[in-house]
């Protein structure tokens, strides 16, 4: 596997359309939503594949095992979502629940994915780390020390993670729907600084406000939940979700702000140019009044007037003092022929 995978080769993030549970236990929902992810400029798609009876307990939280199994598709069917990906030349990621599953899928994604849920969940991290793919660990609910732990654990059993770059974080806060005051778009610059890794950020929020905000704090990656359809009320998920024009949207914004950021030295530009700026707003020197042949030029002789035509304004303390060449009428711009070589 390359270095530095998650680079995206068209946007200036890696960006990932998060399907999630957005299809609520429906194929044909699922084939609408990852349709319509393939007609966005994501650079990936990717699948919460799990099985609610080795995911959560029936006994003491029977509701959750309710909700998790009404979400449910089979692997046949994730296999099929996987293809249309493949056919629209989408990256493909996965988190995976369920560690009997991680080989399963080896093939055919091309990256994995650990929730803020299973940060601290080492079998299944162990199981990744396995197959070599390139891994993106989400960060909500951990402190820098589960962090570093996991990290630690990463560095012992597979170091190529961290030697190949193959390893990136995404900071989250996993309450949906976060609120903007609970973001802390600081702790992105953060962790790049205290463990020199890929950072990125997973978005809860509704809208791309704090995904504009992380992209100005150095995110190299961002996730965001996608749906065909975020005013779909039966699904929590739905209104901190992207469409395909929400996630296009994002995306021209950020890339254009990249492109206004780019130039770090300051000279005239295309458009400047083309408008002819330089000659219809810079000023040159002009005569004041009718100025003979010989005169020793002094202040109250000329004029700093719009457009440049003539010797610029910023030397007209440099003609002070001198002489004329030629006579000049009132309002004629002034050359630097027109001095007097002494």
């Amino acid at each position: 596997m390359k270095k530095n995978f998650f680079l995206s080769q068209k946007n200036c993030v890696y960006m990932i359309a998060e399907v999630g549970s957005a299809h609520e236990g429906s194929y044909a929902t699922a084939k609408k939503i990852i349709n319509q992810a393939c007609q966005s400029n994501t650079d990936a798609i990717k699948f919460q594949i799990y099985k609610s009876s080795t995911l959560t307990s029936e006994k003491f939280t029977k509701d959750r095992y309710k909700h998790f199994s009404k979400l449910e598709l089979n692997i046949e069917q994730y296999k099929n979502l996987i293809k249309i990906c493949r056919k629209n030349n989408k990256n493909v990621g996965a988190s995976i629940w369920d560690k009997d599953l991680i080989k399963t899928f080896s093939s055919l994604v091309d990256f994995y994915k650990i929730g803020s849920g299973d940060c601290t969940n080492f079998e299944i991290i162990n199981e990744i780390l396995l197959t070599s793919k390139p891994l993106i660990i989400s960060t909500g609910l951990s402190s820098l020390e589960d962090i570093r732990k996991m990290i630690n654990f990463i560095k012992k059993k597979n170091p190529e993670y961290l030697t190949q770059k193959k390893l990136a974080l995404l900071h989250c806060n996993a309450s949906y729907p976060t609120p903007l005051a609970d973001c802390n778009l600081g702790s992105i610059k953060f962790l790049q600084k205290k463990l020199s890794l890929t950072v990125g950020y997973s978005d809860h929020t509704i809208g791309d406000f704090a995904l504009i905000g992380a992209f100005f704090s150095g995110a190299k990656i961002i996730e965001k939940h996608f749906s065909n359809d975020p005013q779909r009320k039966t699904f929590r998920d739905n209104e901190i979700s992207f469409d395909k024009n929400a996630l296009d949207n994002f995306l021209n914004k950020i890339n254009q702000l990249k492109n206004m950021l780019s130039i770090k030295k300051t000279k005239t530009t295309k458009s400047e140019k083309n408008q002819n700026n330089l000659f219809s707003a810079r000023r040159s020197v002009y005569a004041k009044k009718e100025i003979k042949k010989g005169h020793t030029i002094s202040p109250n002789d000329l004029i700093n007037l719009r457009p440049k035509i003539g010797v610029c304004s910023s030397r007209f303390f440099n003609l002070v003092g001198k002489k004329l060449n030629k006579s000049k009428k009132k309002n004629d711009p002034i050359f630097i022929r027109d001095i007097l070589d002494e």
